[in-house]
């Protein structure tokens, strides 16, 4: 078994990339559970899924402690692990509610392209003006991402 320091995380094709290893985490934990993505929006889920549902979640919250007290005391290797299990758990969270990743990729893509954007319309005109001739209708406080 090799070694994640043997892998050049700046090679594309080491297969270590967050989007393959999560779409692989994925698809072979949906073929596992057998969810074609049956658990649908706007369809309440029966006993049996709903259970499974609060047991992934419940999972989650376990690994999640765990990675905070590795946090906490500092503990490097072991925040690497927990935070492993965190994402494995958080993925098994989206298969047993039927939500594709692609769908969370393309919300944090949002989220951070509206963030430079306000970051932009905030910091545009800085350069360019004095500040007494600065007028900013948009000026925004925060770029917090929504």
């Amino acid at each position: 078994m090799s070694h994640p320091d043997d892998h050049d995380s700046a090679d594309p094709d080491s297969g270590l990339r967050a989007g393959a290893v999560m779409t692989r985490l994925y698809e072979g934990l949906r073929a596992r559970a057998g969810n074609d993505g049956a658990a649908r929006a706007g369809i309440a889920p029966d006993a049996r899924e709903l259970a499974h549902i609060r047991a992934a979640a419940r999972q989650f919250t376990i690994q999640a402690e765990q990675c905070l007290i590795a946090l906490m005391s500092e503990d490097h290797g072991a925040l690497v692990r927990h935070s492993a299990d965190v994402l494995s758990e958080l993925v098994r969270t989206w298969v047993a509610c039927g939500i594709d990743p692609e769908d969370i990729w393309i919300e944090l893509d949002r989220r951070t392209r509206m963030g430079n954007l306000l970051l932009a319309l905030n910091t545009a005109e800085r350069r360019s003006a004095a500040p007494a001739l600065r007028r900013r209708p948009w000026k925004i406080r925060t770029t917090k991402l929504p």
